[in-house]
């Protein structure tokens, strides 16, 4: 949308609508910004211009805890290439410290059934995620407009705030310590005040400068769409079962689509769809190496007459060299070009189709014509001779990408020039604007191959500060010629089963930027079949190993889940590897859990509920 407003004018219309609401109805009160925020002295409400959204609450609810930016209420207000959106949302951490934050996560939790019957949940988080967030339903998706929008509000605002009210007047009977009001006529009142001197404040340093209107407000580290939620660098380690893997693909779904609150069907939905485009997944082996990860020389298997290597970018590069892109294409609009192969294949239609027989490409003063296209080079013919001559099509492309030709300077430059002025010019016309967005690579089994080898000088640029657009960016040449740098908006994520090694092995390098996130077996996840079980195999394992050693809860769950099954095809095949085919020992811990087993191979043979 082009009549889209600036940040600042939509806080505005807010301010003002909500404002206009307190002018009829003095104890209608709201939240604002207190603090100055280097680049938000001007803004009304908690929120960033960089993130799109901002948000205010109606109640004093003093449950904070780590990592949470906002209040545990909130009524948000989004701006996007689509138009204006809203809803409120409702957060808290699964895990509280104090007594305050356990009660507010139980009157959360209350309020969730009654908004559902009252307006209807966009989405809701799961009790196994670390924050439990809950999302009402907007009346439309999007609107072109503030006024439609706020017209809407409107209408589910009063029901909310009298859903809380009730529901929260009931639960402080019974739990008189909790801290829960409206925002008070005084406090709103100071909220005003404190505003007013920010902006008198930041309009007299100001006054006597003239700025000129410039992208450039935030340093370049900043313009990256971060998720704050997600560490940049993440590795979940456990043994086996316990849903890694599973976590990775809800990770990388949250990163890509920034929806915290997303339920795994969805997720694996755009998991699949973004697969090969923003987000990648690899498994690591023994023998992966850095030739498959970043870059390296690969046998020329189309050329049947000599042996010849060709230059082959690995998996991590290709998914790099996208994200950087988006990054520069979605900063600087005036680069932005159409996709090499789209407008490759837009010049050679005619050809291609039997319209013409050669294809004529004009120079300054005369003209060549290709005659044919083959998957790595273009034959064509000078306007004078007979003698067929070939262009590289990898070169071309790499000309488009730069947007000139600095690759070849003489000889065959006077065939290339014309084709990729061409081709510039085709690439120009009807490109849509680019959003900034974010990239995933997961690795997985991210411990099987030698870290040292494969990452190489990544060890060191993929720290967050040594990134594209981090404090000191660093770009090296790679052994190839090329440049390389780490963008700021791809993220890794690894998995590691501690089965097979553990943290305390792995490379210092690597355990010093990556954060790791524990997965053990968690009997409190919903769907697990004979907990009593798996918790008893469990305890007799820790009898005689560690952690890293015990089954994982995924093993017990499923619809089509068998006790014989699960127990013959995968718990005694894992104790029988963990204890080194040691038939005794794990009859032993078997027996533990009520289960006799026997015969070989070790099959379940009773069992004793």
């Amino acid at each position: 949308m082009s009549d889209i407003l600036k940040y600042r004018e939509y806080e505005e219309e807010v301010y003002d609508w909500l404002m206009s609401k307190h002018t009829k109805d003095s104890s209608f009160t709201f939240s604002l910004r207190q603090k100055k925020v280097r680049g938000s002295e001007t803004d009304f409400f908690i929120g960033t211009s960089k993130s799109k959204y901002f948000g205010t609450t109606f109640w004093t609810f003093p449950a904070a805890y780590p990592g949470s930016a906002g209040d545990c209420i909130n009524l948000i207000f989004r701006t996007s290439d689509k138009g204006y959106s809203y809803f409120f949302e409702f957060t808290q951490t699964n895990n509280p410290h104090n007594e305050q934050n356990e009660l507010a996560l139980k009157l959360l939790k209350a309020v969730e059934k009654p908004l559902d019957e009252s307006i209807g949940l966009d989405s809701v988080s799961g009790d196994e995620n670390k924050i439990y967030s809950f999302k009402t339903k907007s009346i439309q998706p999007h609107y072109s407009t503030v006024q439609q929008m706020l017209l809407d509000v409107d209408k589910q605002l009063s029901t909310v705030i009298s859903v809380v009210d009730n529901v929260a007047k009931d639960f402080i009977k019974q739990n008189p310590t909790l801290v829960f009001e409206r925002i008070s006529i005084e406090k709103f009142r100071k909220f005003l005040i404190k505003k007013d001197a920010r902006l008198l404040n930041y309009d007299e340093i100001n006054s006597d400068m003239n700025f000129e209107e410039s992208s450039e407000v935030y340093p370049a580290e900043e313009k990256i769409t971060k998720s704050s939620f997600h560490p940049i660098n993440q590795i979940f380690y456990g043994p086996p079962g316990t849903g890694k893997t599973y976590r990775t693909v809800l990770e990388a779904a949250k990163i890509i689509s920034g929806n915290e609150n997303i339920k795994y069907d969805e997720a694996l939905a755009i998991f699949n769809e973004n697969l090969g485009g923003q987000i990648e997944f690899i498994t690591f082996h023994q023998n992966y190496s850095y030739e498959d990860f970043i870059q390296g020389l690969r046998p020329d298997t189309e050329n049947a007459s000599i042996l010849t290597f060709e230059k082959k970018d690995g998996v991590f590069k290709r998914i790099a060299d996208r994200a950087l892109k988006n990054i520069e294409v979605s900063r600087n609009p005036a680069i932005a070009r159409k996709d090499f192969d789209l407008v490759f294949q837009e010049l050679l239609k005619p050809l291609n189709e039997g319209d013409i027989e050669e294809l004529e490409i004009k120079m300054k003063k005369s003209s060549f014509f290709i005659t044919e296209v083959g998957l790595k080079s273009i034959e064509f013919r000078k306007n004078i001779g007979e003698s067929n001559h070939t262009l590289s099509i990898n070169t071309l492309r790499k000309m488009y990408e730069r947007g000139s030709n600095d690759l070849i300077l003489g000889g065959l430059q006077p065939y290339y020039n014309p084709i990729l002025e061409i081709l510039l010019e085709k690439g120009k016309s009807n490109v849509q604007t680019i959003a900034e967005e974010n990239f995933v690579i997961i690795i997985d089994e991210i411990n099987r191959a030698n870290i040292s080898r494969v990452f190489g000088e990544l060890i060191t640029l993929i720290e967050e500060d040594k990134r594209s657009h981090g404090k000191i960016p660093m770009r090296v040449t790679l052994p190839s010629g090329d440049s390389f740098i780490v963008p700021s908006n791809l993220y890794i994520i690894g998995t590691m089963n501690t089965a097979d090694k553990s943290i305390a092995l792995l490379d210092i390098a690597l355990r010093r930027r990556f954060e790791f996130i524990p997965m053990y077996p968690d009997l409190k996840v919903q769907g697990i079949n004979d907990i009593l079980v798996l918790e008893a195999i469990n305890k007799a394992i820790l009898d005689r190993k560690n952690h890293d050693f015990t089954i994982g809860h995924s093993y017990f769950m499923g619809d089509s889940y068998s006790r014989e099954k699960t127990i013959n095809n995968k718990v005694i095949p894992l104790l029988l590897e963990y204890f080194i085919n040691d038939e005794k020992e794990v009859i032993a811990i078997l027996n533990q859990a009520n289960l006799k087993v026997g015969n070989w191979p070790l099959t379940l043979m009773s069992q004793n509920d």
